[in-house]
């Protein structure tokens, strides 16, 4: 069994999750004035970091009404993480919540278009247009 070491700091909230060569880090900041909470996810999205990427979702989801999940630093992005975004849409819909991605690099888009999520997520080039992107959706 592996053993996975989760720290968290202080500041914006930050949880790094290391095995071996895999590494995930994990930040949260709410942007000002729209109140937006922007996750931002580093590293390698696998099977044994995607739970920290679930979690720390999960938690943003129930305190906002427009989520960013900025995945621009990902290495690395597998169908655990595929799994990951599929059901962090699903709870946004429930909840009414926007959820925009912010997914640039191949290594997330292109299992995105291979799969077709990218015709079910809200993708975004970069940030700047992300935290946008709520504009053109529902205001709450």
């Amino acid at each position: 069994m592996a053993q996975i070491d989760v720290t968290t700091t202080a500041g914006p909230r930050h949880a790094q999750v290391s095995r071996r060569s895999a590494e995930v880090l994990v930040g949260t900041t709410r942007t000002v004035p729209s109140g937006a909470v922007v996750v931002t996810v580093s590293g390698e999205v696998d099977m044994t970091t995607c739970v920290v990427v679930r979690d720390r979702i999960a938690e943003q989801l129930r305190f906002t009404h427009h989520l960013v999940l900025d995945l621009s630093e990902v290495t690395f992005f597998c169908a655990a993480g595929l799994t990951v975004l599929v059901v962090a849409g699903k709870t946004a819909q429930l909840t009414g919540t926007d959820l925009c991605v912010v997914a640039r690099t191949r290594q997330v888009r292109l299992p995105l278009m291979i799969t077709g999520l990218s015709g079910v997520l809200d993708l975004h080039p970069d940030l700047g247009e992300a935290l946008a992107c709520r504009s053109a959706g529902r205001q709450a």
